[in-house]
């Protein structure tokens, strides 16, 4: 078998391009495709628990934990204690970190547009289904 026939490495290729896209984008904002995504996962009223941050995203806690402290360096985001429990921290976005957050939130819509206006709704709709599937499988074999 072909790598270009197997599933990963079709999935690996988009996702290599679509991060390197992303990331163009990113770099004029002094950030990241990774630091956008973590901005778009942070509840914009509550904040989000540090620890639900890594596992949502598929991280894990060194990585977010760098890309934590860069984003508090940039003044994107700030920690504060979880006011029920003093032991965990909470990520809030700053003004700043809203701002870069509704950045990061055009580019992510835009390039969905982009990507349906090329497809049917039929052909979406296939494609997550499949998607679905192989994360399920993925589940189940673990």
């Amino acid at each position: 078998m072909l790598p270009e026939d197997t599933i990963d490495y079709n999935i690996r290729k988009t996702w290599y391009k679509i991060s390197k896209m992303y990331n163009r984008t990113a770099t004029e904002y002094m950030a990241s495709m990774a630091l956008g995504m973590i901005i778009l996962n942070i509840d914009i009223m509550e904040g989000t628990p540090s620890t639900q941050l890594g596992p949502s995203m598929g991280m894990e806690a060194t990585s977010l934990s760098r890309s934590l402290n860069k984003l508090e360096d940039l003044g994107v985001i700030e920690r504060k204690p979880d006011p029920n429990d003093k032991r965990k921290v909470v990520i809030h976005l700053t003004p700043m970190g809203m701002d870069s957050r509704e950045v990061a939130k055009k580019v992510v819509i835009n390039f969905n547009e982009t990507i349906f206006s090329h497809f049917t709704k039929k052909e979406i709709h296939t494609f997550f289904t499949i998607l679905k599937k192989i994360n399920k499988v993925i589940d189940e074999t673990k």
